[in-house]
């Protein structure tokens, strides 16, 4: 057997100059389609070829004759030496036929090019960072030799497991919680066929850092100054606060997140407050702001 760029004759040497100037066949010399004569036989490989890579002959027999004729939908593409047809001369749907000898002793073997299944080569995915919550969505990348238009069809995997529900390009955040593995297996399609089953890479699902959702007061309305801090994640209830910096007396309590401040004693001037907001698996969360106290507030 023969590969591309490689010859199928075997031990025969490349033919000389006078050789390589011989003309194409004539009528009387031609092998008649289908035929097989003088116990020569003929088969192009791969028997079943797409618009990629290259066709090669084996032959059994000593053909009348060392050209071979390689015709694409009747007409002569090659008529040397050459054992070899490679793509740049056909496309899906042309139908190939190969003749060697002549019609005494040679053969002759046709094949159709079939369509190329195209295939997922990369995906971009979309947000960078996966957390519970978050809807997470593919873009795949195709290839398709043929030029065909090509679609998709998608099966998300939670913890391995495929939900037959979950067969679009967007996965919902709420299928998914901490720790959990997601994982997407895309088939594309050009109409004619299925091409190979693309699987990403697992993805484990990490912890999500809280996130402040309060706001402070937006300014001081008595000498008992309060704010409620909130907090909030998708994975986690219980949260720890504190201040990384804050005013003289002013306190803030690490399981609630109120701050309480007496203004009677403050010192009046520019305040900064920086909050730290932690989950039971360290995630942070910061919100900074000031605070203007002037004399006889």
């Amino acid at each position: 057997l023969s590969s591309c760029g490689e010859e199928s004759h075997g031990p025969r040497t490349e033919p000389e100059a006078q050789e390589a100037a011989e003309k194409v066949p004539t009528a009387e010399q031609q092998v008649p389609a289908g035929q097989s004569a003088g116990g020569v036989e003929v088969t192009i490989l791969p028997d079943n070829p797409t618009a990629t890579g290259c066709l090669s002959i084996m032959f059994q027999g000593n053909p009348g004759r060392s050209a071979v004729v390689w015709k694409i939908n009747g007409e002569i593409v090659s008529s040397r030496f050459s054992s070899q047809l490679c793509s740049d001369h056909y496309k899906r749907g042309d139908r190939v036929t190969v003749e060697v000898g002549t019609k005494d002793q040679g053969a002759q073997a046709s094949v159709t090019i079939a369509n190329s299944p195209p295939k997922v080569i990369d995906i971009s995915s979309t947000p960078d960072e996966i957390f519970a919550g978050r809807d997470v969505s593919v873009v795949p990348v195709a290839e398709d030799v043929d030029g065909d238009t090509v679609d998709f069809t998608y099966q998300w995997l939670i913890n391995v497991d495929a939900d037959p529900l979950l067969t679009e390009a967007t996965l919902p955040g709420d299928k998914f919680t901490k720790g959990d593995t997601i994982q997407v297996m895309i088939v594309p399609n050009d109409f004619y066929d299925d091409g190979p089953t693309y699987e990403s890479h697992s993805q484990l699902v990490p912890n999500a850092p809280p996130q402040i959702t309060s706001q402070p007061p937006a300014g001081i309305t008595s000498l008992d100054y309060r704010y409620q801090v909130a907090a909030g994640d998708p994975d986690d209830s219980s949260f720890t606060y504190r201040f990384e910096e804050a005013p003289e007396g002013m306190t803030i309590d690490e399981k609630t997140g109120l701050i309480k401040w007496d203004l009677t004693e403050a010192t009046p001037g520019l305040h900064t407050i920086a909050i730290i907001v932690s989950d039971p698996d360290g995630a942070e969360a910061a919100q900074e702001y000031t605070l203007t106290l002037k004399p006889g507030e």
